[in-house]
């Protein structure tokens, strides 16, 4: 799939657009305890909805871009 045919990744996600976005890659129960662990480690309650940018880029780099999404950064080094 080209960069073309993909979706830029989003700075910050709810939980739901997370279960959506990685939904073919893992459960849900597994994201939500995968995101919820990176949440305890910043001090955010797990019961937020929406996921700090910073959280969700370290989810993102854990876990790799999910499918039909591409990183700026992917986006700048396919340029060079």
């Amino acid at each position: 799939m080209s960069t073309s045919e993909k979706k830029p990744l989003p700075n910050s996600v709810t939980k739901t657009q997370l279960f959506q976005m990685y939904g073919d890659q893992f459960s849900e129960k597994r994201i939500r305890s995968f995101i919820n662990e990176i949440l305890k480690e910043s001090n955010y309650s797990k019961n937020i909805k929406i996921i700090p940018a910073n959280e969700f880029k370290e989810f993102v780099e854990t876990y790799g871009v999910p499918k039909g999404y591409y990183s700026e950064q992917d986006n700048r080094n396919h340029l060079h």
